[in-house]
């Protein structure tokens, strides 16, 4: 018996990473694929909005709760089978390494931060991409324009 396929993708609520989402319901639909939302954090009571005042645990309910709300917003009009959401705690690519390790495939935004866009692929981007050990797509800012194919479908799903 096959087990059953599954895609997996990194959200960080960046736009990059909001055209990844729909990216890879749009394949998980065509597919019939289940798709996993990974968002990665860390709980930084100083730093993140999401963990100032709250333990760890009403932060990471926050955290899911701010992924699944996205979630409806970018997937609610593709026929995905399946969508699991989940918000380990931990280091982004290591996570989404991991969490993909026996999936169809890994889908990533880019949107470096750093020293040219991490020419143009990011440090987690092309951390999955030289440790994952399955397909890596990695969604490019400029396919966000809203003059793309992908950039006005994203902008009609979205309300942006």
């Amino acid at each position: 018996m096959n087990a059953p396929r599954f895609i997996v993708v990194g959200v960080d609520g960046s736009g990059a990473s909001v055209g990844a989402l729909y990216w890879a319901a749009e394949a998980a639909s065509a597919s019939g694929s289940e798709l996993l939302v990974v968002s990665a954090w860390l709980h930084d009571p100083l730093l993140d909005d999401l963990s100032i005042g709250r333990t760890v645990g009403e932060a990471r309910k926050a955290h899911l709760a701010e992924l699944d709300a996205l979630i409806a917003r970018v997937v609610k009009n593709v026929p995905v089978s399946s969508v699991r959401s989940a918000v380990p705690e931990g280091d982004a690519a290591a996570t989404l390494i991991d969490q993909s390790r026996h999936a169809a495939l890994l889908v990533v935004g880019s949107h470096g931060k750093g020293m040219v866009r991490e020419a143009l692929t990011g440090s987690v981007g092309k951390a999955c991409l030289r440790r994952a050990s399955c397909p890596v797509t990695v969604i490019p800012p400029r396919a966000l324009a809203p003059a793309s194919r992908l950039g006005r479908k994203i902008a009609k799903n979205t309300g942006g």
